[in-house]
């Protein structure tokens, strides 16, 4: 009976543990979702904080897209010529009329090389398009984040005084050209990690299939969404003066919480159109779970 009793405990406990890890997550994810309900239904005057932010990252995206599109060919090719571009060229050179029969042979059979380089050609330049994509659109998110970082810390102090009853530290130009120096910093830091890590990922996936894939997909998933946490509660961590380490003891003492929030960005960030909506939502949302967090930290 004991034996029974003791195991009905420990299966009781491991899933209550379970039950939390699992309300953890669900909780987090619903953060970036409250902060898309405050700043625009509950507080529609918010507009003044986050229009620019959005009309920024409109732009730089719509710039970082248009400039992957217009030189992924220019970049394939000095990679790796067009084969069909060398077979034509050697077409074009002066024949001196002897073994024709042969020549025209050979030409078909490098005809048929040179066609199904083509298409090996085409998907390479695919792949260089995404690539060129990818980074141009991460340079834009960051550059967005620098430039547009007065306007969310505006925001995040607004979203603070609403949910607190009390407006944050206070705000000056010292403080802003402070925290904007600092922002840069830390945007190229968490720039170069997030490259460090992702690149050979990416690489990995694409010289060993399936598995490599399998990697990529979950790691940068979870990696991302963790990125995203840390990234969007630097506000209110800025303006209290926090360091990095106490950043990521956030993730090590909440990890479901912000993994959930950093999930919900996520979404927000590959859904066309919603994503240059998602930058307010985002910046409310983190303000709210650092609250949320910061405070439970200092009961426990």
């Amino acid at each position: 009976m004991g034996i029974t009793v003791g195991a009905k405990s420990i299966v009781g406990k491991a899933a209550a543990g379970t039950s939390a890890v699992a309300v953890g997550y669900w909780k987090g994810l619903t953060y970036p979702f409250r902060g898309a309900k405050l700043v625009y239904w509950k507080h529609p005057g918010l507009i003044r904080f986050w229009i620019f932010p959005i009309l920024i990252t409109g732009l730089l995206i719509s710039s970082a897209c248009y400039a992957g599109r217009t030189t992924h060919e220019a970049v394939a090719t000095a990679v790796w010529t067009d084969p069909t571009e060398q077979t034509q060229q050697r077409k074009e050179l002066p024949d001196s009329g002897k073994d024709k029969p042969a020549r025209k042979h050979i030409e078909a059979g490098t005809d048929w090389l040179a066609q199904t380089g083509h298409w090996v050609h085409s998907a390479f330049e695919i792949l260089i398009l995404l690539l060129v994509l990818s980074v141009a659109i991460l340079a834009a998110v960051v550059l967005t984040n620098v430039i547009a970082a007065p306007f969310n810390d505006f925001l995040s102090e607004e979203v603070e005084r609403i949910q607190t009853g009390r407006a944050g530290p206070p705000f000056s130009l010292k403080v802003i050209l402070r925290d904007t120096v600092r922002t840069v910093g830390l945007e190229i830091v968490k720039l170069g990690v997030y490259l460090l890590i992702m690149i050979p990922l990416f690489l990995l996936s694409t010289f060993l299939p399936v598995v490599g894939q399998v990697i990529y997909s979950i790691f940068g998933f979870v990696f991302t969404a963790i990125y995203f946490s840390i990234d969007y509660i630097d506000w209110p961590a800025s303006r209290r003066n926090r360091s990095m380490s106490y950043r990521f003891s956030l993730v090590t003492d909440h990890f479901m919480p912000m993994f959930g929030f950093g999930t919900g960005v996520w979404v927000f960030l590959f859904i066309p159109l919603v994503n240059l909506l998602f930058m307010p939502a985002a910046v409310a949302g983190g303000t709210m779970l650092f609250l949320d967090l910061e405070g439970s930290s200092r009961a426990s």
